[in-house]
């Protein structure tokens, strides 16, 4: 067996009130004890490795980002570095109703093309279900991978893109991949209400398809139809779902006016529809630059369609005066997953970069999305997402911390290094040290394993899984900045993933893959 004693440390277990003075030893993958002075306690040390911490060290349990797009990283290398860094040891992916994880051939094929800048494409393209994705990365992880089904994935593995509902026969065969999605560890069902062909599904589609989630006890997980000054709307639909499901639900990187979301969250409670959510602490944002700029219908006969209507004199002129295509519309654009042929642009604004090319900022947008196959990510500037707002969020108690992080291109948004050393930052300042730690524990890895059922993780107590993160006496550093997005976080001198150490002091330790599907 298989023996370590973290000694000298405070202990945040996600479960007390306050951080309190104790040792805790694993045995195997598994939280043996946890207490004061092991030595006095009668807690054998023999056969032990024994880790000294230093003086004002956090043990905590290890992060779970509740919303990554970290499914190709994960595939390519087993890790994710900048979430690694942060103390991160689950990361719950097949976001947004998009994943290639559970797509077909042909579906892989398009979300590779369409979802490429923000899931990265699946290469070769070929059919890749949950169990498919969970024998590729076996044996490969240093981190813990959680798998979201994808509602707009299954749809177009039935339907493509299809605007009208499915079919009744459409709609048993949809279910019955949801249920082989469960049954090969999935963790829920996810959507993405902005993006195709996920936002063709109507809320009483969605409902149909999710039934399978109440017998297995998982959520329903959703990019909503509406943000911002429609979160209202929005809110209404995801609680529509999980009333006529049965189920609970979760709402992916939620943002807008508390005015809108707490009547919202109080409706979901009178109607006996538990509903959480996720977000990330910043103000920009980050998704495809396509459904940034142009209207759904023109993207609804797929990327090439599209392209050939860029082209066009009278669709590029009708775009061009619309309100997404003013200059201080696209100065708040900025470019962070381009083509080879424009990557020296990355990390400025279209305005930026059109003034850099002699041209005028809308042309120059048409231009770049044509040249590269719509195959842009970028990030918004949201100024009514306020820091009030993002404090409240972050404080309320159905919140879960989601990075929301996305690895793909030159120049990524730093949500995806730094979201969880800012989180924990702000819980410190806002609560002191004494019970700070605990809402950190409770914000980024307790909710996170209660949204999604991993009951053997998110909190040390004997018995759960030995998941675990040590933030050294001096805290968790943010240093991701916009200008250098992926600088890894600094502060986190231990991460433990089921029993092993695979980060100590700044860097990977060891050559161990003790990652798994997490299911539980």
């Amino acid at each position: 067996m298989k023996r370590t004693l973290l000694r000298g440390g405070l202990v945040a277990d996600g479960a007390g009130a306050t951080t309190v003075r104790a040792d805790l030893l694993i045995e195997d993958t598994l939280v043996a004890w946890a207490g004061p002075d092991a030595g006095r306690a009668g807690v054998g040390t023999e056969n032990c490795d024994v880790i000294e911490l230093e003086p004002g060290s956090v043990v905590l349990p290890g992060f779970i980002d509740a919303h990554a797009h970290a499914e190709w990283p994960l595939l390519r290398t087993g890790y994710v570095e900048g979430a690694l860094a942060q103390g991160v040891t689950t990361l719950v992916v097949g976001q947004d109703g998009q994943s290639w994880i559970g797509a077909s051939a042909a579906t892989a094929r398009y979300l590779s093309r369409y979802f490429g800048p923000v899931n990265g494409g699946l290469e070769p393209a070929c059919a890749l279900s949950v169990a498919g994705y969970r024998d590729a990365v076996s044996g490969r992880l240093v981190q813990n991978v959680a798998v979201l089904a994808s509602q707009g994935t299954i749809r177009h593995n039935l339907a493509g893109l299809a605007r009208a509902p499915l079919a009744p026969w459409q709609l048993a065969r949809a279910r019955d991949q949801v249920e082989d999605a469960l049954a090969a560890g999935a963790v829920g069902l996810s959507s993405g209400l902005d993006y195709l062909p996920s936002r063709f599904g109507a809320a009483s589609e969605i409902a149909e398809l999710a039934r399978p989630l109440r017998g297995a006890g998982r959520p329903y997980v959703s990019h909503l139809r509406g943000y911002g000054p429609a979160v209202a709307s929005g809110l209404a639909e995801l609680t529509a779902v999980g009333r006529q499901a049965g189920i609970r639900v979760h709402a992916s990187h939620l943002w807008g006016p508390p005015a809108g979301i707490q009547p919202a969250f109080d409706a979901a409670d009178a109607a006996g529809v538990p509903l959480t959510f996720d977000m990330y602490p910043y103000r920009t944002s980050s998704t495809i630059l396509a459904t940034l700029l142009l209207p759904p219908e023109l993207q609804y006969q797929g990327p090439q369609h599209t392209v050939t209507a860029l082209r066009d004199p009278g669709t590029r002129a009708a775009l061009l005066a619309g309100d997404s295509f003013t200059e201080q519309a696209l100065g708040n654009l900025y470019l962070g997953c381009l083509p080879a042929s424009s990557q020296h642009f990355a990390g400025l604004s279209i305005t930026q970069a059109a003034t850099a090319s002699h041209q005028a900022p809308g042309e120059w947008a048409l231009d770049l999305l044509v040249a590269s196959g719509l195959n842009v990510g970028a990030h918004l500037d949201r100024p009514a997402l306020t820091e009030e707002h993002l404090a409240w969020l972050a404080g309320h108690d159905r919140h879960s911390a989601g990075s929301d992080g996305i690895y793909q291109g030159q120049h990524p948004h730093p949500r995806g290094f730094g979201a969880f050393a800012r989180l924990a930052g702000h819980y410190l300042r806002t609560h002191g040290a004494e019970t700070g730690y605990q809402r950190i524990a409770r914000h980024l890895a307790a909710h996170a394993a209660d949204v999604y059922g991993l009951t053997s993780r998110g909190r040390l107590i004997p018995g759960k899984t030995a998941d675990i993160c040590v933030i050294g006496p001096s805290g968790i550093i943010e240093r991701a900045t916009y200008d250098q997005p992926a600088r890894l976080a600094d502060g986190i001198t231990h991460v433990i993933v089921n029993g092993s150490i695979v980060w100590r002091n700044g860097k990977p330790a060891g050559s161990q893959r003790p990652g798994r599907i997490a299911d539980s």
